[in-house]
């Protein structure tokens, strides 16, 4: 709704003083700039000269607002004019000290300012401080990534002991090597996600926890994987089962004998699917993976995130595909 469709607001500030204007922009505790068409800083209401601690507006008045901003901002604030200009919504996050060099965030929007004849005159800008909200997110990805950093040293500390634990005796040494299999992925997975906390690519994922399972004897390539950003929970179900297929392929396939490990991925109508392939020289004798405990697991796993997993077996190897809902 337009203003033309409000009349009772168009007459209550037909006849409104610059004064009267000012005093009601006042009253926002935001910073509220009006930005010539030029891009020079024309007006700032008080709050938010207090809020960027500017104690002389005269100092500033007319200078670009790129100006006052670190040289980084400058392609932001240019594009967020551009799209206020073409009637889009501009919104942009940033850092910027206050005129005494105080450090704070800024969430800003901008909108284009026009006449009464619907020209432009300009842009109207608006910054909320949001220093603590940008601070606590630094300490929580902190915080986050010191449990990481002591997590992967427990699953390390874990492994160690039992392998001390199952040194010679032949009957624990099969199942430390799968845990510690196991716990290697998770650690991997950890780390891929331990930067900024952000979301991890899955084509940078599956090679950091395939490679070091590879042998001279037995390659793993990876083919085509889509492009796909895997948040933490999906990151580490992936780990597990790749861990998983890849600890029982060096006790039964083809990472313990000769042959070659296949990984393909495909993104198709809402499923991100993965199809893990062996061949092996060693004859499939026994299917150590077809019910038993391991099966079980990244069925658990992969069903706790909507998805399913199915093994195909062959007279020398297996296919085993899985897949999870994805946006």
């Amino acid at each position: 709704m337009n203003n033309l469709e409000l009349p009772g607001l168009v007459a209550a500030f037909a006849d409104a003083s610059e004064g009267m204007l000012a005093a009601i922009l006042d009253q926002s505790a935001d910073c509220i700039k009006v930005i010539g068409e030029n891009g020079t800083v024309d007006y700032m209401n008080r709050n938010g000269q207090c809020a960027m601690e500017v104690e002389d507006f005269c100092a500033i008045a007319g200078q670009p607002w790129t100006a006052l901003w670190p040289a980084e901002a400058g392609p932001m604030i240019l594009d967020a004019m551009a799209k206020a200009r073409a009637g889009e919504a501009a919104r942009f996050e940033a850092f910027c000290p206050t005129a005494k060099g105080t450090p704070r965030w800024w969430d800003v929007s901008v909108s284009p300012l026009r006449g009464p004849d619907g020209t432009g005159r300009g842009y109207i800008a608006t910054s909320r401080d949001v220093t603590e909200r940008v601070r606590s997110g630094a300490l929580r990805d902190a915080v986050a990534e010191e449990i990481r950093h002591r997590l992967r040293n427990h699953y390390v500390v874990v492994a160690s002991l039992l392998a001390a634990h199952a040194r010679g005796r032949p009957d624990l040494e099969a199942f430390v090597r799968e845990i510690t299999g196991l716990l290697n992925a998770l650690g991997v997975a950890q780390t891929m996600t331990a930067e900024g906390g952000a979301a991890c690519r899955l084509a940078t994922l599956v090679p950091a926890l395939l490679d070091p399972y590879a042998t001279p004897n037995c390659r793993i390539r990876i083919g085509a994987l889509p492009h796909a950003e895997l948040d933490q929970p999906l990151v580490d179900a992936f780990a597990l089962v790749l861990g998983e297929l890849a600890v029982n392929s060096t006790k039964h396939g083809a990472l313990g004998a000769r042959g070659e490990v296949t990984l393909e991925g495909a993104l198709v109508a809402g499923r991100l699917t993965l199809t893990w392939q062996e061949q092996s020289d060693r004859p499939v004798t026994r299917h150590e993976r077809d019910g038993g405990q391991g099966l079980r697991l990244m069925t658990r796993v992969l069903a706790s995130r909507g998805g399913e997993i199915d093994v195909a077996w062959a007279p020398d190897g297996l296919t085993a595909t899985f897949w999870v809902p994805f946006a």
